[in-house]
């Protein structure tokens, strides 16, 4: 086999590299107005959930795909851990501004509340890229997926904040930049993509199970995601 021939493993590889980088890119632009961030995160997770299983696509037409079908849903999610976010923050403000012998303690328990927020709200947008549910059910689904499956998040979690983590560390940080900048999303999702794909398939094979045997019918690509088949020409 020749190293250079296109379905040789370099290839692939290359093929997935420049894939998340576009990814990224797609995905820091549609964060870009903010309130479009939970729409974007979704999409981005969709995607890679695609490249982890193998499927040959295109990243902006299942970005777009993913965006449109979950914007509403996305966006009233993201702006919940916004406003809680918002909370939390001036409750930090409020606790430097006017220190007390109470601060110590609201202090600790607002850190750890923070912690659990972050840790837990990893998963939401996967799970609303991968299933159908209500907004409650998704971030509970995603909450009780967190912490069912620690380490793996954990991983994740840790992943997501390496970038930030660079960036802090100066003249470092300016060195990797650039890679930053290309893979700072979609890398730690491809990752965590790898990561739960096995859980993710255990329970979309469950609903399949469910809805073919209310249907009494099955269709294969309804294996790969439970939002509807896309259409083709």
């Amino acid at each position: 086999m020749k190293i250079f021939a296109i379905d040789s493993p370099l290839m692939n590889i290359l093929s997935k590299i420049a894939d998340l980088m576009i990814l990224n890119l797609i995905t820091l632009v549609m964060c870009i107005p903010i309130v479009t961030a939970g729409a974007s995160f979704t999409a981005m997770h969709y995607c890679c959930l695609k490249l982890a299983r193998g499927h040959e696509t295109s990243m902006f037409k299942q970005f777009f795909h993913s965006f449109k079908d979950n914007f509403k849903q996305s966006t009233l999610i993201w702006l919940i851990f916004l406003v809680i976010t918002g909370f939390i923050g001036y409750d930090f403000l409020l606790m430097y501004n006017n220190p007390s012998e109470l601060s110590t303690f609201v202090f600790g328990g607002l850190l750890v509340f923070s912690i659990i927020l972050l840790f837990g709200g990893s998963m939401v947008f996967p799970v609303q890229a991968k299933f159908y549910n209500t907004i409650s059910v998704t971030i509970k689904t995603g909450f009780i997926f967190s912490f069912r499956h620690f380490f793996k998040t954990l991983i994740f979690f840790a992943l997501k904040l390496l970038p930030l983590v660079l960036l802090l560390l100066g003249n470092i940080g300016i060195m990797v930049f650039p890679l930053i900048l290309c893979f700072c999303f979609s890398a730690p999702g491809f990752v965590a993509a790898k990561l739960y794909d096995k859980s993710f398939q255990e329970a979309e094979d469950i609903i399949y199970a469910k809805q073919a045997a209310e249907k009494g019918e099955t269709k294969d690509d309804e294996k790969i995601f439970t939002d509807a088949p896309e259409q083709t020409s």
